[in-house]
């Protein structure tokens, strides 16, 4: 029988490709277009999944109420998955629109130095306390926001789909960021269940 959370993906993988295949095409790239939209609303999902781990790190510090740290904990390992398929999608992405791997891509290296850091603070404080994972969730994402901050662009575009006069480009991506938030929160709550079940929430 399924388990809930192989379901929470199944489900989440059909919805994304029924969304991405109703997504308006683009003059220029075609239905090549979509493997941006996807790309980028992982990476938006990931960014806001890093900063509510860190909020809710922040909270369980404040308050020591076991389970934030234990959501910050869940948002936040499953942030550096997501943004590790995002990562993956944008190199994709490099070789279809521009045909080639530009790595001087100030986005590119930004990405990939997050993506590191990320995993490294799950190698680091994945057998620690939570106050431990919380801090690493809190330093992480202050890293992210300097490095997002100092970033500059040569090749990638400054959010073509924000700036975009099209409904549906906008509307299509919209859809699916609160798909991937919902699953990324659907998912840490089946993992910490599941954890809860097994006597494995300290």
């Amino acid at each position: 029988m399924m388990n809930r959370g192989t379901a929470i993906i199944l489900i989440f993988l059909v919805i994304s490709a029924v969304l991405l295949w109703f997504a308006p095409a683009e003059q220029t790239l075609g239905q090549w277009i979509k493997l941006i939209y996807f790309h980028g609303t992982l990476s938006y999902a990931g960014l806001y999944a890093f900063y509510a781990a860190a909020l809710l790190g922040l909270a369980y510090l404040v308050s020591s109420h076991t389970p934030l740290g234990l959501w910050s904990w869940e948002i936040g390992l499953w942030a550096v998955v997501v943004w590790f398929v995002s990562v993956a999608l944008s190199l994709v992405s490099m070789q279809v629109v521009w045909g080639g791997l530009f790595w001087a891509e100030p986005r590119t290296i930004a990405a990939i130095t997050m993506l590191v850091l990320g995993v490294g603070k799950e190698a680091i404080a994945s057998g620690g306390s939570l106050k431990l994972k919380s801090g690493a969730n809190i330093a992480f994402a202050a890293a992210v926001l300097l490095i997002r901050r100092n970033m500059g662009m040569v090749m990638h575009p400054d959010n073509p789909i924000g700036a975009s006069d099209s409904v549906a480009v906008k509307v299509f991506p919209l859809l699916l960021l609160i798909l991937t938030i919902v699953t990324i929160i659907e998912f840490s709550r089946w993992r910490l269940s599941q954890s809860s079940n097994k006597g494995m929430v300290r």
